[in-house]
C-alpha cells in the first residue's frame, strides 16, 4: 500500500487550509486521512480557518461568508467549482466529494465583527458553496454564523438550494429585526429530467418551492 507524507500531525489541531492544499500537491486527496466519509459518500476535512470574511471588490457586497468549501449538491453548472483548484483538487468530482469544514469559523467571526473597526457592511453568505447542503445538519455552522451576524448587527443576503433554511426560520428573523436579511433560494427548473441532470445531489426542486412558501 502506498504511504503519503502528511504536512500536519494527525490528532492535533486541525490544518489550516494551506496546509490542506501543500499535502494534496504532495499525496493526493487520499493523503486527508483525518477526512470523515460519510453515509453520502462525500469526504469532510475540518480545517481551521484564520479569516470568516473574505473582502471582495465588484460587487453588490463588500463581504462574503463560506463555512465550507465544495458542495455535495453537485450542480455541473456551479461557477464555484473553480476555487476548488485552490485548494490543489479539481472541479469536477472531487468538488462535490471533498468538502472542507471550517470548523472555527463562529468564533473567528465573533471576533472579527468585535473589532471597532468594523462597519457593518453586507455580508453575502455561501457565495463559493452552498450554506445549507446536507452536512449543515450536522455541523450547524451556517446556524450558528447567522446568530453571530445578528447579534453583531450586521446585514446579510444568503442564496441556497437547500430547504433545511426552513429549520432557521427563527434566527432569521432575529437576523431581519437585527441588521436586515435577504433569502435566495435558487431553483434552476421543476424540469425533472433537467433537473437530474443539472443538480443530482440538490433537493427536488418542489421541496424547494416549498420551502419558499
Amino acid at each position: 500500500m502506498a504511504s503519503f507524507p502528511l504536512l500536519f500531525e494527525l490528532g492535533a489541531t486541525k490544518p489550516t487550509m494551506r496546509a490542506v492544499a501543500d499535502t494534496v500537491k504532495t499525496g493526493g486527496t487520499a493523503a486527508l486521512t483525518e477526512a470523515d466519509l460519510r453515509a453520502d459518500q462525500a469526504r469532510y476535512q475540518e480545517v481551521t480557518c484564520r479569516s470568516a470574511l473574505n473582502r471582495v471588490e465588484g460587487m453588490p457586497f463588500t463581504w462574503t461568508l463560506n463555512p465550507y468549501r465544495g458542495c455535495t449538491h453537485g450542480c455541473h453548472y456551479c461557477f464555484a467549482r473553480r476555487y476548488h483548484v485552490q485548494f490543489e483538487m479539481n472541479a469536477d468530482d472531487e468538488f462535490a466529494s471533498v468538502i472542507l469544514v471550517k470548523h472555527n469559523i463562529v468564533d473567528v467571526l465573533r471576533r472579527e465583527l468585535d473589532r471597532p473597526a468594523w462597519t457593518r457592511d453586507l455580508v453575502a453568505v455561501g457565495t463559493a458553496t452552498d450554506p445549507y447542503q446536507p452536512i449543515e445538519g450536522h455541523y450547524k455552522l451556517t446556524r450558528q454564523a447567522i446568530q453571530v451576524l445578528a447579534r453583531g448587527r450586521t446585514p446579510i443576503s444568503l442564496v441556497t438550494k437547500g430547504p433545511k433554511v426552513v429549520r432557521d426560520i427563527d434566527v432569521l428573523q432575529e437576523q431581519s429585526r437585527a441588521a436586515g436579511c435577504t433569502i435566495c433560494m435558487s431553483v434552476p427548473t421543476v424540469d425533472d429530467e433537467a433537473w437530474r441532470l443539472l443538480e443530482p445531489g440538490t433537493a427536488h426542486p418542489l421541496q424547494r418551492l416549498r420551502a419558499v412558501r
